[in-house]
């Protein structure tokens, strides 16, 4: 609950004229002022009841980014709707766009609610590939005289997956109305938990009763059991660190982390979309490892991770305190694959003198040296190959 802008801009000033008048003892100017003071400070507080009352589930609202996941440069279009069960106070809705660009259209919303629904519309765009996040929706809520305002958060921050792509990607529109964590569940052989009925097949051997399709065995009459046979479904955690060294701009303008994003993103973009989750956990230094959670239509700043059981981890071990936390991961159990971003053949494309060739042969014997002392499984890849590399270690789950 705060005093809207120009209220607050209007008791600072009475405020200065009021101190002003006391020094110069002006006793009509400080009887004025002091009255507004206290008038503005008693209005406030019983303004402010009512508004101390509304919460935001009186405010149903939705999101609709198209196309998601997007090529960069590509219009997004963004359409936000708030259906509000409260009406009759003035109001002001604004969507946060972060790093994106507005192409067109408006992302703020004033006037008098009323109850019908009301939407934003407009079109963003963004250059750099990776994830960018637009929200969250916020709604400024005031008395009818606009002096009080009390500001709600709606919808949480969404995301918009920005790949580098020659033509239109499928699975084109992301839409959400949740707010809270549900499981994620993939049919890949290499994560998860519980069943989903798939078909029924004839067993010869005598299976335990909950097993039995008794509806098909009945109809076939040829004397042979079915059994219900299931997929399994399996919870889709997948973890993947960005390590040190990540934080370099590419000869095209594009930061390195961004790109290795960008791949991450272009090769589980399936898994999102089945419903696995994707933990991006990045390495800071001094604060160690910091979690974000993907979804397929948010991404979650968490405080803390699950426990790390399976880690693909990128990095160029320019830290010597990552080693040292990776040595601990692994020390616990974890199962860690590392992937060497080796820029050498980047920097050739560049220039092929002899004095850069050997810059590569010694940041190549620096990787190999750090990696050797860690004693981890680890693939050296370039830039250019990375996203094979990945895939690989995603299928495989070893190390090439």
């Amino acid at each position: 609950m705060m005093l809207s802008e120009r209220i607050a801009f209007l008791y600072q000033a009475v405020c200065a004229f009021f101190v002003i008048s006391m020094m110069l003892d002006i006793k009509p100017i400080i009887l004025a002022t002091l009255y507004i003071m206290v008038f503005l400070a008693i209005y406030a507080v019983i303004a402010s009841r009512p508004l101390r009352r509304i919460t935001a589930s009186l405010f149903p609202s939705s999101m609709t980014i198209n196309p998601n996941p997007s090529r960069t440069g590509e219009r997004v279009r963004v359409r936000a709707s708030i259906a509000p069960i409260k009406k009759g106070l003035p109001a002001m809705i604004r969507l946060e766009l972060g790093d994106l660009e507005l192409v067109d259209g408006s992302k703020t919303w004033s006037g008098l609610l009323k109850g019908d629904p009301i939407s934003l519309s407009f079109s963003v765009k963004s250059m750099d590939p990776g994830i960018k996040l637009i929200g969250p929706l916020k709604l400024a809520l005031m008395d009818s005289l606009g002096v009080v305002v009390k500001e709600l958060e709606i919808h949480p921050k969404m995301p918009i997956f920005f790949l580098e792509a020659d033509k239109a990607l499928s699975h084109p529109t992301s839409y959400s109305l949740s707010k809270h964590p549900s499981p994620g569940l993939s049919r890949s052989y290499f994560m998860g938990v519980d069943h989903e009925y798939r078909i029924s097949q004839p067993q010869e051997i005598e299976p335990p009763a909950r097993k039995i399709d008794w509806k098909r065995t009945a109809q076939r009459g040829d004397e042979r059991i079915y059994l219900k046979l299931y997929d399994k479904l399996m919870r889709g955690d997948l973890m993947f660190g960005l390590g040190s060294g990540l934080d370099i701009i590419l000869p095209d303008g594009v930061r390195l982390e961004s790109r290795i994003v960008q791949d991450i993103l272009a090769i589980t973009l399936p898994h999102l979309r089945e419903g696995s989750k994707i933990w991006l956990m990045r390495w800071i230094k001094g604060k160690g490892l910091t979690s974000s959670l993907i979804e397929r239509s948010r991404v979650i700043e968490v405080l803390e991770a699950p426990k790390i059981t399976y880690l693909i981890y990128v990095t160029r071990l320019i830290d010597e305190e990552e080693q040292k936390l990776l040595k601990r991961l692994s020390s616990e159990g974890a199962l860690i694959k590392l992937i060497l971003i080796d820029l050498g053949s980047d920097l050739l494309k560049i220039s092929d003198e002899e004095w850069l060739k050997k810059l590569v042969d010694l940041e190549r014997m620096r990787l190999k040296s750090r990696v050797d002392q860690l004693n981890i499984p680890y693939s050296m890849t370039s830039l250019e190959l990375f996203g094979e590399s990945l895939r690989r270690i995603m299928m495989y789950r070893r190390a090439l």
